[in-house]
C-alpha cells in the first residue's frame, strides 16, 4: 500500500510545525501488521493547496487554527471537487475555547482537532480516518473490478447477439406482418429464444423455447438448438424429425439439472392445417374469430430430460379457420410480480384475449402494456408472439426469379435422373424430401425449380403414402373431429406398417430455350378410383396446389402411378398444351 498522504494548510509557521511533528510521531500499524509511515506536505493557504493537490494526491486535509478561521466555503468546495468520487476527509484545528462558540465555518469540515492537543486522542482519530481511507480505497478497487466485469458482460451479450443473428439469417420473423413478437432485452443470455423459417414447400415453422436457468449456460444450450432448427427446416425435414434431433442433442450436452421447454408449430397456409407440439411451455392460445379461446396444453416433457421421446403422440393437429390467431408466451408473463408479490397469472392474460373482439387484434399490445404496468420489476424473461394464421402474406414464394434472358443462375442443369424406392421400414418414419432436395440442390441452377419440386414431391408422396399405402380416406377430414382423427390414424397406421412401398423418380432434360423436370411417383396401393370423390373443406386441396407448380399431371383410374411435369422456358422445346392440364378424376389428396 502507498504511504498515507497528509496535506497541512496553515500560515502560522509555529502551528504548522507542531502539526507536522504530531503526524511524524504518529505510529500506525495496518491490519496486516506492517508499520506504514505518513507523508506530510505543508502549505500556507488554500490557493497553494489547490496548486499542488493533483500532484500530491492527499488522503487527508488538515486546516490549522488560523487557516480554518480564514478558509472560505468556495475554497473548501474547490478542494472537494479535486478529490473526485474518492472521499478525502477535511479536519479543522480549533482552540478549545472555540469549540462551544458559534462557528458557521465548521459546516465545511468533516471533523475537528482541539488544542491543546491530546496525543492519544489525535492518534485515535488519525488511525480511524486512515482505516476509513483504506476501506474507501478497497471499495474503489471493487468498483473498478465490477465495471470491468460489467463491460465484459456487455461485450459477451453483444457477441451472443451477433452469433444468434448469424444463426438466424434465414429467419422470417420480420418478413411478414402476420408475425408480431416481443423478446425482453435479457432474452439473449437468459433462456428465451424465438426462431421461424419456411420449409421448401412453403410451410411456416416457428419455435419458442425457454431454457431452465440463465446466463451463459442457457445461451450455450440455445446455440445448437437454433443451429439444428435453421439447418434442418429449410432442407425439408419434418417437424417430428427436427424435434427428435433437438432432443437428442440437448440430452447429450445439457447438465442433468438443465432442460428446455419448447413449443414448435408447423403451419401449412395452403392446406389451412396447423400442427403444434408443446413440451413444457405455458399453454398456447388459439383464438377463433368468434372469440372462442382454445388452450393447447403441454403433452410432452421438456427436451433434454429423457433420451427417448413421444413426438408423434404429442403433436396436435388443428384446422385453421378464417380470422384465427395463435398466441405464444413464456412463463415470464405469468410470473411477473407487482410490489405485493402477486403474479400476473394466466387468468389476467386470458381476460385480455377474451376482451379483444376487434377485427384488427389489439391483444398483443394490451398484454405487453398490462404486464409492464403490473410488474414492479422484471424477474424473468418476457416473450410474447402473435401469429395471424390466415394472413395472405404467409403464402410466400421464396425461390429466385428467372433472369429476363431465360438463363438460370449457375449455368445449365443438364440431363440427369434420380430413382428412389422406399419399403415399409423406411416408410414408417422416413422423410424422403430433404434427401432428394439435397441431391437436386447440388445441381447448377437448381434454384429455378427447387421450391416447385418440393411442393409437388410433398403432395405426391403424401398422396402415395396416405391414400395408396395406408388407404386413408380424405372424406374423414370433413368435420373438426374427423380432421383430428385423420392425423391420429395416419400416425397409428404408419407406425404399424408391415408391408408396402413408394417409388420416386426424377428425370431432367434441358435445352437452349427451356427444360423439363418429370417427377414420377408410384405406390403399392390399389390405384385411383374410377369416380372422383367430392371435394371437402379439408380434402381435395392437393389438386389445386399441384396446378400452381406443375404444367401437367398424368395418371389413370386403377393405376397408382402419377407423373408430374415442371417446365421452364418452352419446356421440352415442342408445342405445348394450353397451360396446365389435368387428367380427371383428380388426385384424391
Amino acid at each position: 500500500m502507498s504511504a498515507f498522504q497528509v496535506l497541512i494548510v496553515e500560515s502560522d509557521a509555529r502551528e504548522g510545525a507542531a502539526l507536522r511533528q504530531i503526524i511524524h510521531n504518529w505510529q500506525y500499524t495496518s491490519a496486516s501488521g506492517s508499520a506504514l509511515p505518513a507523508s506530510v506536505q505543508l502549505v500556507l493557504g488554500s490557493i497553494e493547496a489547490l496548486e499542488i493537490y493533483e500532484e500530491f494526491a492527499p488522503n487527508l486535509l488538515i486546516f490549522g487554527p488560523r487557516a480554518a478561521r480564514n478558509a472560505s466555503s468556495d475554497e473548501i468546495r474547490q478542494l472537494r471537487q479535486c478529490t473526485g468520487i474518492e472521499p478525502v476527509p477535511i479536519l479543522f484545528v480549533l482552540e478549545e475555547s472555540d469549540v462551544g462558540a458559534e462557528a458557521t465555518f465548521l459546516q465545511d469540515c468533516d471533523d475537528i482537532l482541539t488544542k491543546p492537543y491530546s496525543p492519544a486522542l489525535v492518534e485515535l482519530k488519525l488511525a480511524s480516518i486512515r482505516r476509513f481511507c483504506e476501506f474507501s480505497r478497497s471499495l474503489m478497487a471493487q468498483r473498478d473490478r465490477l465495471r470491468r466485469h460489467h463491460a465484459d458482460f456487455l461485450q459477451e451479450q453483444a457477441n451472443a447477439r451477433e452469433i444468434f443473428g448469424n444463426l438466424g439469417n434465414e429467419s422470417c420473423l420480420d418478413d411478414t406482418p402476420a408475425i408480431r413478437y416481443h423478446l425482453s432485452p435479457r432474452a439473449v443470455l437468459n433462456g428465451d429464444l424465438l426462431a421461424a423459417t419456411h420449409a421448401p414447400d412453403g410451410k411456416l415453422v416457428l419455435m419458442l423455447g425457454d431454457f431452465a436457468g440463465h446466463g451463459l449456460a442457457a445461451a450455450v444450450g440455445a446455440v445448437p438448438l437454433t443451429s439444428i432448427f435453421y439447418s434442418m427446416v429449410p432442407r425439408g425435414f419434418s417437424m417430428a424429425r427436427v424435434l427428435r434431433e433437438i432432443n437428442r442433442k440437448l440430452y447429450g450436452i445439457l447438465p442433468r439439472q438443465m432442460f428446455c421447454c419448447l413449443v414448435m408449430l408447423e403451419l401449412d397456409p395452403r392446406r389451412q392445417h396447423l400442427r403444434i407440439l408443446n413440451a413444457g411451455m405455458p399453454s398456447p392460445c388459439l383464438k377463433r374469430q368468434g372469440g372462442e379461446l382454445h388452450l393447447l396444453e403441454s403433452r410432452h416433457l421438456p427436451f433434454g430430460v429423457l433420451s427417448t421421446d413421444q413426438i408423434d403422440a404429442a403433436v396436435v393437429n388443428l384446422r385453421v379457420l378464417p380470422g384465427d390467431r395463435l398466441y405464444l408466451w413464456s412463463d415470464g408473463i405469468h410470473e411477473a410480480r407487482n410490489s405485493k408479490g402477486e403474479h400476473f397469472g394466466e387468468s389476467r392474460l386470458l381476460q385480455l384475449l377474451q376482451a379483444d373482439c376487434g377485427k384488427g387484434s389489439q391483444a398483443f399490445d394490451q398484454i405487453l402494456v398490462a404486464v409492464n404496468a403490473h410488474a414492479a420489476e422484471q424477474h424473468d424473461d418476457l416473450s410474447l408472439v402473435e401469429l395471424d394464421l390466415t394472413d395472405a402474406s404467409l403464402q410466400r414464394r421464396g425461390y429466385s426469379a428467372m433472369d429476363p434472358s431465360g438463363d438460370r443462375r449457375g449455368g445449365r442443369v443438364g440431363q440427369w435422373s434420380l430413382n428412389f424406392r422406399l419399403s415399409q421400414e423406411e416408410l414408417r418414419a422416413a422423410d424422403p424430401l430433404p434427401h432428394l432436395l439435397s441431391v437436386v440442390g447440388q445441381m447448377p441452377g437448381a434454384a429455378r425449380f427447387q421450391e416447385d419440386l418440393a411442393i409437388a414431391l410433398g403432395e405426391l408422396f403424401r398422396n402415395a403414402l396416405e391414400h395408396g399405402v395406408l388407404e386413408l380416406d380424405s372424406s374423414i377430414k370433413s368435420t373438426d373431429d374427423g380432421f383430428i382423427r385423420y392425423y391420429d390414424l395416419l400416425a397409428e397406421r404408419r407406425s404399424r406398417l408391415s408391408d408396402g412401398w413408394v417409388s420416386i423418380s426424377v428425370h431432367c432434360s434441358e435445352h437452349k430455350t427451356g427444360g423439363l423436370l418429370t417427377l414420377t411417383v408410384e405406390d403399392s396401393g390399389t390405384g385411383f378410383p374410377e369416380v372422383r370423390a367430392p371435394r371437402g373443406i379439408y380434402s381435395g386441396r392437393g389438386l389445386d396446389l399441384l396446378q400452381t407448380v406443375c404444367r401437367q399431371v398424368h395418371y389413370a383410374p386403377g393405376s397408382s402411378r402419377v407423373e408430374a411435369e415442371i417446365a421452364w422456358g418452352d419446356g421440352d422445346g415442342s408445342a405445348s398444351d394450353d397451360g396446365k392440364t389435368m387428367q380427371s378424376p383428380s388426385v384424391p389428396v
